[in-house]
């Protein structure tokens, strides 16, 4: 069986988006702040669905990602069943996400919802322009052990709302 060329040129284009979502997740767990936003498009958004939360541009992605890893450092993302609708130089995408924070005293498993995504072709490369978490039950991260780790960094996003 043969594919064409539009066939493979998909193919090859959900693979790099893929892997854009592997960086971003890499850089984001194990990074620096100049390569989480390195995923970004110079203008790129990352926001949540609830709380008004909106960081837009990259000077601002990175002072949000070091406000991240330092309230809530040790968190791990992890980003499954991947979707993603092309439309030339432009895709939008969905994934889930389920996040973990490691302590001394345990692994917590601090919240889960999905990504909604907007990716464009750039210079040879795939790169998020938009990106809207969507926490279902963001109170999880606000209750109990989790809650006392994570209110710094909630007090840290007042400065990224709307």
């Amino acid at each position: 069986m043969t594919r064409s060329n539009e066939y493979l040129q998909d193919a090859a284009d959900r693979v790099m988006i893929t892997d854009l979502l592997a960086r971003y997740v890499w850089a984001a767990d194990y990074g620096t702040a100049e390569q989480w936003a390195d995923v970004f498009t110079p203008d790129g958004v990352f926001g949540a669905d609830k709380g008004g939360l909106r960081v837009v541009g990259r000077e601002r992605l990175i002072e949000f990602i070091n406000d991240l890893y330092h309230t809530v450092p040790h968190l791990h993302h992890v980003t499954t069943s991947i979707a993603i609708d092309l439309d030339g130089d432009r895709a939008a995408g969905k994934s889930q996400l389920n996040e973990f924070m490691s302590r001394p005293e345990a692994i917590y498993p601090n919240l889960h919802g999905w990504y909604e995504d907007d990716y464009l072709f750039v210079d040879g490369c795939w790169l998020i322009k938009r990106r809207l978490v969507h926490i279902p039950h963001p109170e999880n991260t606000q209750a109990g052990k989790v809650g006392e780790y994570f209110e710094a960094f909630w007090k840290a996003c007042e400065k990224y709302r709307d």
